[in-house]
């Protein structure tokens, strides 16, 4: 019985330091990837692609939409959109490198409602919705929101989604830039 019982304590630290030690490799591939994105930002050499509404949007919005790719030479490194919708202003950044998606922020800015007016003001907004999402090839590694999605597309903020939503618009993008 003592055997087991030390054959059972050990499975369980190997179990629980392969845990922290996958810990460790997940915080040390978000601190990567965000140094990646920071050096992105930073980078005022890089080349701009742009899409207005119709090039790139299915559906006109109220408020219109830009689609614009940050390039390196002929390597995608930044995809920002913004689109205006009736109820406020969905914005999301892809973030590349070599060719694979790195990093996903969005946000949602819902337009502020006038009571004296009862209708929406366009001209105030409050962020609603914040995410923040980072992949390591092709697999969402950790996820980060904060507020309050109902107002704008859930299923684009999946894994399956935004991996989606960046190969489209890379591909409309690209065929922009050739």
């Amino acid at each position: 019985m003592k055997g087991n019982t030390n054959h059972m304590f050990f499975v369980f630290l190997g179990t629980l330091l392969l845990s922290v030690s996958f810990a460790q490799t997940k915080q040390e591939q978000i601190k990567i990837i965000r140094k990646k994105f920071e050096v992105i930002n930073k980078d005022t050499t890089l080349k701009k692609v742009v899409l207005e509404n119709e090039e790139f949007l299915e559906d006109m919005t109220d408020g219109g939409g830009e689609l614009t790719g940050f390039y390196k030479g002929k390597e995608i490194k930044k995809i920002y959109e913004w689109i205006g919708l009736s109820n406020g202003i969905s914005i999301k950044e892809f973030y590349f490198d070599k060719g694979q998606l790195i990093f996903v922020f969005e946000k949602f800015d819902s337009f502020v409602f006038d009571d004296k007016r009862n209708e929406l003001n366009h001209n105030k907004s409050k962020t609603i919705f914040e995410g923040r999402y980072y992949f390591n090839d092709r697999k969402l590694i950790s996820k980060l929101t904060k507020g309050d999605k109902s107002l704008a597309a859930q299923d684009e903020s999946t894994e399956k989604g935004l991996l989606k939503r960046s190969s489209e618009t890379l591909a409309r993008l690209n065929k922009k830039s050739k």
